[in-house]
């Protein structure tokens, strides 16, 4: 992957990394959500939101030549992912877009118009319209092999009983009265032929949806079980691949990667730090050390399962990225420090890192604070000297 020597370069505080800024100026700009990838699959573009306070629009970056494109020009006024994020102004629904590796679209919502337009022409097409009585909340994906979109779509008056008004602004926590939900769909419409079907309806929010191999997806978080749950492109059914353990701790974010499923997880006793064994679906994990910490942990992402990350906070050094060496050994987890407390501005998703290994391997994308506008930016951090995390599965 070339990059444009005009993009600056900078030191990551406590380890002094190399890292690269990608983006700049006086507005927000973060990736598409970490779970699928920001760059297309020649490497040449990544695709990332800009965020001003008045407009949220999608835009790409030459990586190579460090020139910029907006790619939509939507006009939705109520953009903001609900309860997770902030208002970003109008636009593009937040959060919800998707890169399509295979054809080099970016899909998006207008609203409920549903469009897609191609990184590298700019050349934009209508795909469909969600009924009026509908609103599309979670976070989306398509099939490795392009024909497939995947996305997550709840009854709008009941969504707002759930999470409010969204003229009443954003409320804090996570206990919202999210089992008064009803019909709520899991969708996947055929970008190539049209046909459009329903795969999993519930009586519960979903919050993210992502391919699992060539015909399955993983998706969660119910309203009664934040657990790893699975189904497959017909649907009809689902099942638990990880659930609730006996202490009662529960995962949150996981990553679909070529070695298994990372996760992370919330026990009695802290963070845990998982990976799921796509053979014998039995979860290998261990219990992180005390002063790490809550913070909305994230596990990071790897396509090709080498590499193990966690976004988390440290009693000691503040907002972290981790580095397991080592996972499943009898001496703990073994890790160490890729930065310590990078600080990021403002709160929602556009304040996580947020961490995926681009598909070469090496550098991780991170979402981080830019000092002199005080909004966040993307950046590629370089891992190019990591080894691969040991997995010790048995």
């Amino acid at each position: 992957m070339t990059l444009s020597q005009t993009f600056p370069t900078l030191t990551t505080p406590g380890t002094g990394r190399t890292a690269v800024q990608i983006t700049s100026g006086d507005a927000f700009c973060y990736p598409l959500y970490y779970f699928i990838s920001s760059i297309t699959r020649d490497a040449r573009y990544l695709v990332y939101h800009r965020s001003d306070g008045k407009t949220v629009q999608l835009h790409r970056v030459e990586l190579a030549t460090g020139k910029t494109a907006q790619l939509t020009s939507a006009s939705a006024t109520e953009t903001q992912w609900h309860p997770w994020c902030v208002p970003a102004g109008v636009g593009v629904l937040d959060h919800r877009s998707v890169l399509n590796e295979a054809t080099g679209e970016v899909i998006y919502f207008d609203g409920n118009s549903v469009e897609a337009v191609d990184v590298e022409t700019l050349e934009r097409r209508d795909l469909f319209e969600l009924p009026a009585d509908r609103v599309a909340i979670g976070q989306n994906c398509c099939s490795p092999d392009g024909p497939w979109f995947f996305y997550i779509h709840h009854d709008a008056e009941l969504h707002k009983q759930i999470y409010g008004d969204p003229a009443e602004g954003r409320r804090g926590g996570y206990s919202y009265p999210r089992h008064l939900s009803r019909n709520t769909k899991l969708a996947a419409f055929n970008l190539m032929t049209g046909e459009h079907r329903t795969v999993v309806a519930l009586n519960s929010p979903i919050h993210h949806v992502q391919p699992y191999g060539d015909r399955m997806l993983v998706f969660s978080s119910l309203a009664v079980e934040r657990a790893i749950l699975v189904t497959d492109y017909d649907g009809g059914w689902y099942t638990h691949l990880r659930t609730q353990g006996e202490d009662g701790g529960t995962t949150c974010h996981y990553c679909v990667t070529d070695r298994g499923i990372f996760f992370e997880a919330h026990s009695a006793d802290g963070l845990v730090a998982g990976v799921l064994d796509p053979v014998s679906k039995k979860p290998v994990e261990q219990l992180l050390p005390p002063t790490i910490r809550g913070g909305a942990p994230h596990v990071g992402a790897d396509g090709s399962g080498r590499r193990f990350f966690m976004e988390c906070a440290d009693k000691e050094r503040g907002h972290v990225v981790l580095f397991v060496k080592s996972l499943g050994g009898k001496s703990g987890v073994e890790f160490e420090y890729l930065f310590e407390d990078w600080p990021t501005v403002g709160e929602g998703q556009k304040s996580h890192f947020h961490p995926r290994v681009t598909p070469d391997g090496e550098h991780l994308i991170i979402t981080a604070g830019d000092p002199t506008t005080r909004t966040n930016h993307v950046h590629l951090v370089d891992i190019h000297d990591l080894p691969e995390t040991r997995f010790v599965l048995s």
